[in-house]
């Protein structure tokens, strides 16, 4: 069995129930892309129980990976049947020059003695700006490299014991992967200069980049005009697909986190919350490094609404929700109503043009060369009834 399917009853740390508790008549359509996607793809992991990541501090990273890697080998000898983009990501985050499993995903103090996962744009700025400042004492009069010219280390060079308790902070995926294409993809300039924004044969063609013909590829973006652009770039963006719950091995990992808050509209709560339970320097160098973190997040809850009608659409939200199931499913985070009311106006929007084309074809019948004989009253009615009927129920 993999390990994720186990994970399902335990995934209420953050949102606060039981996932396996839910009525299986309550689920709508991001519930079943999620456990559909998650099913054919991540529901293949196995569960590498020979060889647990768990208090193993630095090391986790990569038994996490080797596990991976086992999963990659398993589907390719045994030519299990997954999605193609599943089959990409298990080649990417494998090979070399993958972020997922990068050292910069793990800090560590003895101030107050604290493993910390962190994820990108999950406030990854202020947490190295805490984690150096609870660390400074370490780059005082020290000849190593560690530190480097900022006299800054987000892991401590102090021995860290390996029963240290671990903290994680996540944030609702399709919320953080609208983030990450404002941060890096969204100004041309930025796209240019940190060269972040994948893919880069869509938001950065180099001229290096020819055809069979040796000429030149365009610049995709070029020929795109109109309201529809950022909807068409963000969709291009998503296939990046940034995961969180392969960070720290998290999918296998969560329930036994010491603290997991989420950057969402409690997270001066959970900030405050963390603090306490670790004492230490954390409550004062928390306060100092956070505080416009609070802000950021209070503007985005304010703008959210008009941000994600502006890049998201049905199409994208279900393509990410398929990449993004192994969070949603292990993380135990709940779908945005913004979502779930976009794909359900969306399934309505294609109900009724559906009925309409039906009502046509009951409507009329073709007899003769074009002429259209009527063969009773209009369904219309009925059907539309019926539509109502289901979509209220549901």
């Amino acid at each position: 069995m993999s390990v994720i399917s186990n994970s399902i009853a335990t995934s209420s740390t953050t949102n606060g129930g039981s996932g396996s508790a839910r009525n299986i008549s309550q689920y709508d359509d991001a519930d079943a892309i999620i456990r559909r996607s998650y099913h054919q793809s991540y529901g293949h992991i196995l569960p590498c129980e020979d060889n647990p990541s768990w208090m193993k501090g630095r090391e986790t990273s990569n038994i996490a990976k080797n596990c991976i890697l086992k999963t990659r080998d398993y589907i390719i000898s045994e030519n299990v049947t997954v999605p193609w983009w599943f089959q990409t990501l298990l080649r990417d985050i494998t090979g070399r020059g993958g972020g997922v499993y990068a050292p910069w995903h793990h800090f560590d103090t003895t101030k107050p003695l604290l493993n910390f996962c962190t994820i990108d744009k999950v406030a990854t700025s202020e947490w190295r700006k805490v984690f150096c400042e609870l660390n400074k004492a370490d780059c005082v009069n020290t000849t190593k490299g560690s530190c480097g010219r900022k006299k800054c280390t987000w892991k401590t060079l102090q021995a860290m014991p390996e029963e240290a308790p671990w903290a994680v902070f996540v944030r609702d995926p399709l919320e953080r992967l609208l983030s990450g294409f404002l941060d890096k993809c969204l100004n041309s300039f930025t796209r240019l200069r940190q060269g972040h924004c994948a893919p880069n044969v869509v938001f950065n063609p180099r001229e290096g980049l020819k055809n069979d013909k040796h000429t030149s590829y365009p610049n995709l973006l070029d020929s795109i005009e109109g309201e529809g652009k950022d909807k068409l770039m963000f969709e291009a963006y998503v296939d990046v697909m940034p995961l969180k719950a392969l960070h720290c091995d998290l999918y296998r990992n969560i329930a036994k986190f010491h603290f997991v808050g989420v950057m969402g509209k409690d997270f001066y709560f959970d900030l405050d919350r963390m603090a306490n339970q670790f004492g230490g320097q954390l409550p004062e160098v928390k306060n100092e490094n956070h505080n416009n973190t609070g802000n950021i997040v209070g503007n985005h809850a304010k703008h959210a609404s008009e941000k994600v009608k502006r890049f998201y659409t049905a199409r994208t939200v279900r393509k990410a929700l398929e990449y993004l199931s192994i969070d949603y499913v292990t993380l135990g985070l709940r779908v945005p109503d913004w979502a779930k009311e976009m794909l359900n106006n969306d399934s309505i929007a294609k109900s009724i043009t559906n009925l309409k084309e039906c009502t046509v074809a009951l409507k009329y019948k073709e007899v003769g060369l074009g002429r259209k004989q009527h063969i009773g009253p209009s369904p219309a009615p009925l059907l539309l009834f019926l539509l109502a009927f289901s979509v209220n129920s549901g």
